[in-house]
């Protein structure tokens, strides 16, 4: 994404981003999906969620990145999800750590959120396992 001097708030939110091992693409990928309206989405995201939501308060990015797992599972935002487990390894979680959040999961939401969670997490190792295997 290319933005013609970014606000404060988005430079912080890209400066997480970075930190936090949260891939732009997502970014990215709005900016380009409507000439229209895609880069002011992504802008918003960026600066909103990345740049106040995220930089905000006393949580460590591990601990947000948790609450971000928990919640994009529990609303059954399968596209989000992919991003934040594949984001979750980057930041140095364990495979383990990940699915532990979907089982805990399972007695507040039910076995059908926490097995999806499982289920997403499992076809995310997956093809994180096919990259390194053809590299």
């Amino acid at each position: 994404m290319t933005i013609n001097n970014p606000s404060e708030r988005l430079k912080r939110g890209l400066d997480l981003m970075a930190e936090a091992s949260i891939d732009r693409s997502g970014l990215d990928g709005m900016a380009a999906s409507d000439d229209r309206v895609g880069p002011e989405v992504a802008r918003m995201l960026g600066e909103f969620c990345f740049g106040d939501v995220w930089t905000h308060g006393s949580m460590d990015n591990r601990t947000k990145r948790i609450v971000t797992l928990a919640t994009i599972s529990a609303l059954g935002r399968e596209r989000q999800l992919r991003g934040h487990i594949d984001g979750a390894l980057d930041q140095g979680f364990t495979r383990e750590e990940v699915l532990d959040i979907f089982v805990h999961q399972i007695a507040y939401g039910g076995f059908p959120m926490g097995l999806s969670g499982m289920q997403v997490a499992a076809e995310v190792f997956a093809e994180r396992d096919a990259k390194a295997a053809d590299a």
